[in-house]
Parts: C-alpha cells; sequence; structure tokens
C-alpha cells in the first residue's frame, strides 16, 4: 500500500474507527445523563458554557459560531429556541458590528447548577479511564491534529 493510493494503513484505520466510536458513545452517554439531572440539551450546555464564561457573558455570533463549529443557520435556530425558554438573548454587538448572544441570568443559573454533575460525568466515563500520562498525550495528540485542520473561517464560511 502507498501512502498515495487513499487507504490507511489497518493500524489507522482501528484507531480511527475506535475514536469514531469513543467519542459517539461518550458523547450519547453525557447528553442522557444532562437531559436526566437538568433541563438542558447537550446543545444548549455547549451554548451556554461558551457564553456564560465570556466577559459580560456574551459572545459575538460569528465567534460562537467558529467556537461550536455551527453553521450560522444552526446556531441562529438554536438560539432562537434558547431564546424562547429564555436562556439567553441576543442584542447588537457594544462595537457596532454583528449580533451578540448574551446568557441571562436565568440561562447563568441554568448552566451553573447543569455544571457540577456533568463534570462528574464526564470524570466517570472518561477521565477515570485514563491511566499515567493518558492526559497529556491525548492533549499533544489533539493540538497536533487541529494544527493541520483548515476550519472555517469568518470570511470564508462554510
Amino acid at each position: 500500500m502507498t501512502p498515495d493510493d487513499g487507504r490507511l494503513a489497518q493500524t489507522d484505520l482501528r484507531a480511527w474507527a475506535a475514536l469514531r466510536l469513543m467519542t459517539r458513545q461518550v458523547d450519547a452517554q453525557l447528553a442522557r445523563r444532562l437531559a436526566a439531572t437538568s433541563p438542558l440539551s447537550m446543545q444548549d450546555y455547549d451554548v451556554l458554557s461558551s457564553v456564560a464564561p465570556s466577559p459580560g457573558r456574551r459572545m459575538l455570533m460569528k465567534d460562537l459560531m467558529l467556537h461550536l463549529q455551527w453553521s450560522y443557520s444552526r446556531l441562529s435556530h438554536h438560539v432562537s429556541r434558547m431564546e424562547a425558554r429564555e436562556l439567553v438573548r441576543r442584542a447588537p454587538s457594544d462595537e457596532g458590528s454583528g449580533v451578540e448572544v448574551l446568557a441571562t441570568d436565568h440561562g447563568f443559573a441554568t448552566i451553573r447548577a447543569a455544571t457540577g454533575d456533568h463534570l462528574r460525568a464526564v470524570r466517570e466515563y472518561f477521565a477515570e479511564a485514563l491511566q499515567q500520562g493518558d492526559a497529556g498525550l491525548i492533549e499533544s495528540l489533539s493540538a497536533r491534529v487541529l494544527e493541520r485542520l483548515p476550519g472555517p473561517t469568518p470570511t470564508r464560511g462554510w
């Protein structure tokens, strides 16, 4: 097998399949646990956990879109659903360009209430399975992979 034939070595293919299976299964467990212990979906948690710690509990929609790797349409629709539940609201940017998503007091209280159990679930389903040195290896590997990705930009879009 040559590097140019488009196929992966069997060890790489098995590693890729294992990574995909692990992330799907962990994500599904975290979503079920979150739904059982809070009124938030995993997508709500993703939005609020991104916006709430930001200065002023606000973030530009375009920055949130890039951070979450969602399309603008997906983010806009989801923010609309969260606005209806009074978890967030939209406002013109203080700098005058763009729209910001703001965590409401209700949204901030909801994410704070959900975070403790969510982090316990992350520890239970993920961190407790790690051995000495695994966390650093995962962080390093993630950084190397992420450096190679072009990713969307505000000017290039999706």
